[in-house]
């Protein structure tokens, strides 16, 4: 960069920091933001629907498609911070409403911007008048979001001839989803050759999206595009025009954030190519893939239903899930986690000791060491009433008998590969692993360890790190072995994972579900459909009276996981360093 570009980049900065509205000390005190909310909204809009609702961010407006309801970023036209909250809760009342009388465009309908701001404008007082029959007590918060919005779109009115802009009170309509099926791919090419050197570097909040495309990597086009010499150096950024280029996956994100963030990116590849950084946004896709080629014939799967919620039937052998052993790992591994995390093991056998140590009073015995008042005074009782008394009136402390067998199942997907407070979740995990491992151990109980990930239905890898009877010391050190890749496919590893705990005798039965992430994979297995699926699978676990906990490393886990795993079934952890700690409250709350 030469020192003109570098002067001038220095002082345009300055001074649209200086001229930002969000420098204004009066707007900064009442700005409401969505991503503070989005839980409470959340809830509100499953309440009024009765759906699994999920809250993404519009790129003006918003709207809703389906069970997603997009909301802008932030919103700071009312007076101070309660009337702006009182927005949200107004769009949210208005969407369900909306959703509710079918003011939407019909699967396939593609309609312009003005068009969808048209259709809304129009149908805007039907929903109102509906929203003030069936929610008469709320009358007040719907006159002061409006007035409140009338007011700021009259303050900035410099036309007198203008009309006011209330879309953001109205929104914009939107079609239902219109998937369409990708042509037919060999599982190969979705498989990541990942070196040991590549990891993500930088992770940066992206743009918001209601809508993306994603299209397949012409390799043809990449093959023969020949690279122009330019005598001239230039730097540009732009958006896909249909020119194909070499994914080099370095890391230049942070170097070009600025021009991505002014760019309409709407383009998305789905590549095996290893990345750096990550510029991550929600979104919904258009596409989802067509059947997978089933190419590992050669080995020997295991087939397992899976739950379709629309048919609200099982998908008979729908998911082949591949068994297989992890190598023997490096014998310096654990070694290292257990100097690094000495103080940690020590408070975690601290705490087993004084739990374990601690004993149960049985009440109503023929001998012990105090005497039971309740037993003592049936015994009267009946002395006086002329019967023969029990003997049995003394309480007897015995040590804690435990039977539990515990499954731990730890995602092993390409989101383990990011980073939440500096921390990589899969070192995170594997350091867990190792730490809640050898407390069980010491502390006699059964467990094992498998891990899971996907690429596709017809390729659900299921790896066994330690066996039920497999000595801890002879498979502890596989789990270094451990790396991110692929999708989360949870069902069929629920699945499994039943298959082989039920064989076990314990009177307690549990699997422990670690993961950072929501239910995908390459071929259709995100938002509704994925829940459900899980939802199923730990239902069919119930029924065979196991249990299934989730510790989650994902601040956005509490917008699916309630409606995966229900009330008290799963632990969401906002520091990667609390997971030691909750595999052992865990333990201690399933053993007492």
């Amino acid at each position: 960069m030469g020192w003109e570009e570098f002067i001038f980049k220095k002082t345009y900065h300055t001074v649209r920091e200086i001229l930002s509205p969000e420098k204004d000390p009066s707007l900064k005190s009442k700005i409401v933001k969505l991503s503070e909310l989005k839980p409470r909204l959340s809830i509100l809009a499953k309440s009024l629907t009765g759906e699994n609702i999920e809250i993404l961010t519009a790129e003006k407006e918003g709207g809703f498609q389906d069970q997603t309801y997009f909301l802008p970023g932030s919103y700071s036209h009312g007076p101070d911070i309660f009337s702006n909250i009182q927005f949200y809760i107004f769009r949210i009342l208005y969407m369900s409403e909306q959703k509710k009388l079918g003011f939407h465009w019909k699967k396939g309908e593609i309609k312009s911007r003005n068009e969808s701001l048209k259709a809304a404008k129009e149908t805007y007082p039907q929903v109102l008048a509906s929203l003030g029959k069936n929610y008469p007590d709320a009358k007040s918060i719907f006159r002061s979001v409006i007035e409140s919005e009338r007011e700021f779109q009259r303050s900035i009115i410099k036309n007198k001839d203008q009309a006011e802009d209330l879309s953001l009170l109205y929104g914009v309509w939107m079609s239902s989803s219109a998937f369409t099926l990708e042509n037919r791919i060999s599982s190969q090419e979705l498989l990541s050759q990942k070196k040991e050197n590549d990891k993500i570097e930088t992770e940066l909040e992206g743009v918001p999206r209601e809508r993306i495309e994603t299209i397949q990597a012409d390799l043809k086009s990449q093959e023969d595009y020949t690279l122009m010499h330019q005598f001239e150096k230039v730097e540009t950024a732009e958006e896909f025009q249909g020119n194909w280029r070499d994914f080099d996956g370095s890391d230049t994100l942070s170097e070009q954030e600025e021009a991505i963030r002014e760019l309409d990116l709407r383009h998305t590849v789905r590549s095996n190519e290893p990345t750096h950084s990550v510029f991550r946004t929600d979104f919904l896709s258009g596409l989802f893939a067509g059947e997978v080629e089933n190419d590992r014939s050669n080995e020997n799967p295991i087939s397992y239903d899976e739950w379709d919620f629309k048919k609200r039937k099982y998908r008979k052998d729908h998911c082949k899930v591949f068994p297989k052993k992890f190598p023997d790992g490096n014998h310096g591994f654990t070694q290292g986690i257990f100097q690094e995390n000495y103080s940690t093991l020590n408070s975690l056998r601290s705490r087993m000791n004084r739990f374990f140590n601690l004993k149960t009073s049985l009440k109503r015995q023929s001998y012990g060491e105090d005497l039971d008042l309740d037993a003592a005074l049936q015994y009267f009782s009946d002395l006086s009433c002329g019967q023969t008394p029990a003997e049995n009136v003394y309480l007897s402390d015995r040590k804690r008998l435990r039977e539990v067998s515990i499954l731990l199942l730890a995602d092993m997907s390409l989101s383990t590969d990011s980073y939440v407070d500096n921390q990589r979740i899969l070192d995170v995990e594997k350091t867990s692993l190792v730490l809640f491992g050898q407390i069980c151990s010491e502390f006699g109980d059964r467990f094992r360890i498998d891990s899971f990930y996907s690429n596709t239905r017809n390729h659900c890898d299921y790896s066994n790190i330690k066996s039920f009877d497999e000595p801890w010391e002879r498979s502890r050190d596989k789990i270094g072995l451990m790396e991110a890749k692929g999708y989360t496919r949870i069902g069929p590893a629920i699945r499994h994972s039943l298959s082989l705990i039920q064989n076990e005798k314990s009177q307690k039965r549990w699997i422990l579900l670690l993961t950072d992430g929501k239910p995908n994979d390459y071929d259709r297995y995100e938002g509704k459909y994925g829940i459900e699926d899980v939802k199923k699978a730990i239902q069919e676990c119930e029924r065979s009276n196991v249990g299934v906990f989730a510790l989650a490393i994902d601040k956005s886990a509490k917008q699916y996981l309630p409606a995966m795993l229900g009330k008290e079934s799963y632990r969401i952890l906002p520091n990667p360093k609390e997971l030691p700690e909750a595999l052992t409250d865990f333990f201690i709350k399933l053993v007492r």
